[in-house]
């Protein structure tokens, strides 16, 4: 089987920014404002793992790929959420030292395990990896190449990557952000209705720890702690948002989406999301439209799918007050209307018929082509 972290045949998208190629050269940049960026010796990266019961696919995906990075100085904090036996014992088998192995006193969430991970990290640079996601040998390096191509003091950096799922592979994001577009509008907006949403996750970032000194996650969220973080981070200031260019390197990541197992933030109550995002929304960090989004794409489908009467009048009249155009009313009912299962089928049927219309028209061209003779 072919390895999905060396594969280049998802960049079909063009992109129109991100951390390119530089024709001087990152290392003939002096003029950094972050005297963490002037030096042309390398610097410590630190990687930081949380996990939690979850050994196999620890040692198997996150950790197997943080150890095999081109890049070098690195340490790599496994950052155990409390006691965990298993876990410990598996680590204990991998000799490398470049792992240190912490163990948090009790089960205290993924914003407090990333803050100690932060805390307890030596280096100049941090980088977060779920236990349950891999990333390709170049990550680490491309990311601190566009980091010190940046002009911000404090560049955050972003990777692409490929979202798998029991459906298939997608390559992530599908577009980049624009230059004058906020985090919130780029994350829970759509372009068109034939482009999906935009993401980004924690485990794609790569950040100056001195970024997330002064920025920790908030340790009171189960739930959207990361997207918290993001939009946060983007009113600091000196922080720009960079993202490795779609199609100038393979895929630097694999996301695990929709596997049968538990996550950390798989909590479906939407009454605390409703408030964290109306929060965000206060604070300026979410426009109208990106609220709207967040209540289409991330809440209602969860009460939709118990056909709650009260979570459909709490958010119709939160989605109200954004005043919506008719595209997203119909998103929004679509849900209410339609239920999920039969959604699913209906998208399964729609890709069916897109491959096979396009395998038709493959193959007319080609019968078309050889008449021509």
């Amino acid at each position: 089987m072919k390895n999905p972290l060396s594969t280049s045949s998802f960049f079909g998208l063009q992109d129109s920014g991100g951390c390119g190629p530089s024709s001087e050269g990152w290392l003939s940049r002096v003029d950094h404002p972050n005297p963490d960026l002037q030096s042309s010796t390398s610097p410590l990266i630190s990687v930081i793992i949380p996990t939690f019961n979850r050994p196999q696919l620890l040692i198997e995906r996150a950790l197997r790929s943080a150890l095999a990075q081109n890049y070098s100085p690195l340490e790599i904090l496994v950052v155990t959420d409390g006691p965990d036996p298993l876990t410990e014992a598996a680590l204990s088998a991998v000799h490398d030292s470049r792992l240190r192995a912490l163990t948090l006193p009790y089960n205290a969430g993924p914003s407090t395990v990333r803050n100690f991970g932060v805390q307890e990290a030596r280096g100049q640079w941090i980088a977060f990896l779920d236990d349950d996601d891999e990333w390709g040998p170049e990550k680490l390096t491309r990311q601190l190449e566009c980091a010190r191509q940046s002009p911000f003091p404090l560049p955050l950096v972003f990777s692409s990557w490929i979202n798998r799922t029991p459906a298939g592979d997608t390559l992530n994001p599908p577009y980049l952000k624009g230059s004058t577009q906020t985090l919130g509008d780029y994350l829970l907006t759509r372009r068109s209705p034939k482009l999906p949403e935009c993401s980004l996750t924690i485990s794609m970032a790569f950040a100056p720890r001195a970024l997330l000194t002064l920025l920790p996650f908030a340790e009171d969220l189960r739930k959207h702690e990361d997207w918290d973080w993001m939009l946060k981070a983007e009113q600091v200031p000196g922080v720009g948002i960079e993202q490795l260019p779609l199609g100038d390197s393979p895929a630097l990541a694999v996301y695990y989406h929709g596997e049968p197992r538990d996550f950390a933030s798989r909590h479906t109550f939407w009454e605390p999301s409703l408030a964290w995002a109306e929060s965000h929304r206060e604070a300026g960090r979410l426009s109208d439209r990106a609220f709207a989004g967040f209540i289409v794409s991330q809440l209602a489908p969860f009460p939709a799918a118990a056909y709650e009467g009260r979570g459909f009048a709490a958010l119709t009249r939160a989605l109200a007050s954004t005043r919506p155009g008719l595209y997203e009313w119909m998103r929004y009912f679509k849900l209410w209307a339609i239920p999920a299962p039969v959604r699913r089928s209906m998208k399964g049927y729609w890709r069916v018929a897109k491959s096979s219309l396009k395998a038709g028209k493959a193959m007319y061209s080609t019968q078309l082509s050889k008449s021509s003779f």
